[in-house]
């Protein structure tokens, strides 16, 4: 009997999508039949991802917003029901990678950090609950990172926000399984997309290394020998997403080629 996910009916709101990590889970979740809103700062980009998305033959909303500025999560999720039907599944990808020394961290780097990445995810949550409670469950997944299980000199503001997210993400897990509502963190590790060439630069400039240096040491410390790449994590996502993790919540999972040095 052959397996498949088929989730036809199902709709999705995904953060961040209009590149990257983000436009990957919209895409796959696409292709298993989900309705997908996709929602980020750059309309002319996340345009062009709900076309292509569109061109494949799936059906995807393009939902242009800033979400650090109010009423604009709420927005999304109104929006989201209101042009795909329902909401089933909520995908937080949005947020910041901006590398720094820690020791001049500034004020701006962290009012980014937490309010795009954990004000902007718990309001969505917000708006999202009583949607899938309607609709007899659905599946709220936070695409993280590797911060919170092992440090980096430079990661810089992100890991704040990361580390805030887990144990709401599990006390978030505990709340809503009455409701069938299922939630889980992807911890993508150094994954092949727009934002990684931008951080090996970052490192470059602080460490006084060259590009291809940051990159061969990062790619050095991987088990699996490869970077990853953006359908490595969606494709956990749409897993996720499905009936086939129907009894994983409340889980954080790497997605790093074993990168992370830490018992887990």
């Amino acid at each position: 009997m052959a397996v498949s996910i088929d989730l036809s009916g199902k709709c999705a709101l995904v953060t961040g999508g209009s590149q990257g990590i983000g436009r990957g889970c919209g895409e796959w979740l696409a292709r298993a039949g989900a309705a997908v809103a996709l929602v980020a700062r750059n309309g002319k980009n996340l345009e062009e991802a709900a076309q292509g998305i569109r061109k494949g033959g799936g059906r995807a909303e393009a939902l242009a917003a800033d979400l650090t500025e109010p009423g604009r999560t709420e927005w999304a999720a109104e929006e989201t029901v209101r042009r795909l039907g329902g909401l089933d599944f909520l995908v937080n990808v949005a947020g910041t990678a901006r590398r720094s020394d820690p020791a001049e961290t500034t004020d701006d780097d962290i009012d980014l950090s937490i309010n795009l990445k954990v004000r902007a995810a718990v309001r969505l949550v917000r708006a999202a609950v009583p949607h899938m409670k309607a609709r007899g469950g659905g599946s709220i997944i936070f695409i993280l990172g590797l911060a919170h299980l092992q440090t980096s000199v430079w990661h810089g503001s992100g890991c704040m926000s990361n580390g805030m997210l887990v144990p709401y993400k599990h006390q978030l897990a505990r709340r809503v399984a009455p409701w069938h509502i299922r939630v889980n963190a992807v911890n993508p590790g150094v994954t092949e997309t727009p934002r990684m060439s931008l951080q090996e630069r970052r490192i470059a400039e602080m460490t006084g290394k060259s590009v291809d240096d940051v990159a061969r040491e990062r790619l050095a410390s991987i088990p699996l020998g490869r970077f990853g790449q953006v359908d490595d994590v969606a494709k956990l996502v749409l897993f996720l997403c499905s009936d086939l993790a129907g009894h994983i919540t409340g889980e954080s999972i790497a997605v790093d080629g074993g990168e992370t040095n830490a018992v887990r």
